[in-house]
């Protein structure tokens, strides 16, 4: 019997194809075979929703807040008490960090709070520079009335003004009459903590905002808006608190451990 080579070549062919087909088909069905390239490997540094990264950051701006605060506290006890706390609740929330998620992440916020609230408190005191005119009001707001016209008094403002409707007429008084409306309407149903920590923040919000509706009935609505944010931000600590149940005494503070450096890379010439 002759030997024809060609007889065997077809079948070759056919089954060199099937393997082919077949490595192909697994490599599509192995998971992450279809991902781009270093995807896995980017990927695979990233935590969850919510993990200890996020909380990392949480903590890192609550740091550079007070960091930022202290370099030029707003004077006064009160001032000086509040960002003792704000240090406190900072600690406290290094040492929840990251074993108790919903207490650091509260505690930061708060001492984040507290911080805001004296930038707002040091902001009122600047003074306006010379020939720098005011910006325009928000355009997502109903327009500014022609001249001046009368503002509007705040909710508990002298007798005989009674106020106007703020969808109606705006102007440079606005910004600062919303922000008194605002703690107005939280300190009409805001429990004042009996002692500790949450006292100081609910005297510190009540007293800038009477100091802020001086200012806004004496014509300075810069002034008066920063004092309203400034209790805002302080009422806003105390909501904090209550998450993380505050027994409104801070911890010790604790020394922080010093570890040394890496060196540094070679200098390139």
């Amino acid at each position: 019997m002759r030997f024809a080579p060609g007889r065997l070549m077809g079948p070759a062919l056919f089954l060199t194809a099937s393997l082919l087909v077949v490595a192909a088909g697994g490599a599509v069905g192995q998971p992450g075979g279809d991902k781009e390239p270093g995807k896995e490997k980017k990927d695979k540094g990233k935590g969850p929703k919510g993990g200890p990264e996020k909380g990392a950051k949480e903590l890192r701006k609550a740091f550079d807040s007070i960091t930022d605060v202290a370099q030029n506290a707003p004077a006064g006890q009160e001032a000086t008490r509040l960002l003792e706390h704000a240090k406190g609740f900072y600690r406290a929330a290094l040492r929840a960090h990251p074993d108790e998620p919903r207490r650091f992440r509260e505690l930061a916020l708060a001492a984040t709070d507290t911080a805001r609230g004296l930038e707002h408190l040091r902001r009122a005191s600047y003074q306006p520079v010379a020939n720098l005119p005011e910006p325009p009001l928000d355009l997502d707001g109903p327009p500014a009335p022609k001249g001046k016209g009368v503002p509007p008094a705040p909710k508990d403002g002298p007798r005989g003004r009674e106020p106007r409707d703020a969808a109606v007429e705006r102007g440079p008084w606005s910004p600062a009459l919303d922000a008194l409306t605002e703690v107005h309407d939280q300190l009409a149903t805001a429990e004042p903590p009996a002692k500790g920590a949450g006292r100081d923040f609910f005297e510190g919000a009540k007293g800038a905002y009477r100091q802020a509706r001086t200012a806004y009935e004496a014509g300075d609505y810069r002034k008066a808006a920063e004092l309203a944010r400034a209790a805002d931000a302080w009422l806003r600590v105390n909501e904090h608190l209550e998450r993380v149940e505050w027994d409104g005494t801070a911890p010790p503070p604790a020394p922080e451990p010093r570890k040394g450096a890496p060196p540094l890379p070679p200098a390139k010439n």
